[in-house]
This record gives structure tokens, sequence and C-alpha cells, in this order.
């Protein structure tokens, strides 16, 4: 069944959801940098979306949903942009170690 508010217009589809994964996005950004970076992609496409339909029927949602829109939308950006660089900086801790790593010495004869 559609949702109604009191002035009988539909909720946007993927308003509520584009905020929430905008949201997960920012607290899973440190997670290597993946799992933020997948809920943010999604979540800018679904607020993208939402705030498109919006524009196309002006009438027809309500003001609140494009609000949860563009706040997802905005949430989304700003985990995208964590999620790189904490996916940016797992890369290069991981180079480094590997470089440090290969220049230890040889210890296998001690034993």
């Amino acid at each position: 069944m559609e949702n109604f508010d009191q002035n009988n217009k539909l909720e946007l589809p993927g308003a509520t959801g584009s905020l929430v994964l905008g949201v997960l996005s920012i607290s899973m950004c440190y997670c290597w940098g993946l799992v933020g970076l997948v809920l943010a992609i999604i979540g800018l496409s679904s607020g993208t979306k939402a705030i498109n339909l919006f524009t196309a029927n002006p009438g027809v949602y309500t003001e609140g949903s494009l609000k949860n829109a563009n706040s997802g939308k905005a949430c989304s950006i700003v985990g995208l942009i964590l999620s790189i660089l904490s996916l940016l900086l797992t890369i290069f801790t991981w180079s480094s170690t590997m470089a440090v790593l290969k220049n230890l010495p040889d210890l296998s004869n001690l034993f």
C-alpha cells in the first residue's frame, strides 16, 4: 500500500533508503574503505533518483521526503569521500608494510 501523509501526498521512493545508506556509509567507511564505498554509491544513486522523481512531479510528493533525499545524497557524498580516503590509506599502509617486510634480513640461518 502507498504511504500517504495528511495532504494525500506520497513519500518519495528511495528517499529514506538514501538517508539510511548515507549515514551507514559514513559509519562504515573505516572498514578498509570498501563497505562505505559501496553503501555511498548506492545511497547517492538512490538519492539522485528520488530528487529527479520529485523534480518531474513536485505536487505529488512531500517536501519532507525531498529533504530526506537531499540529506541522504549529502551524507552519501561525505561517506564516499571518507571511504576513498580510507581505501587510499589502507593501500598505502599495506604497500609500505610489504616494502618493509621485503627488506628484513633473512633470519632462517639462526635456527
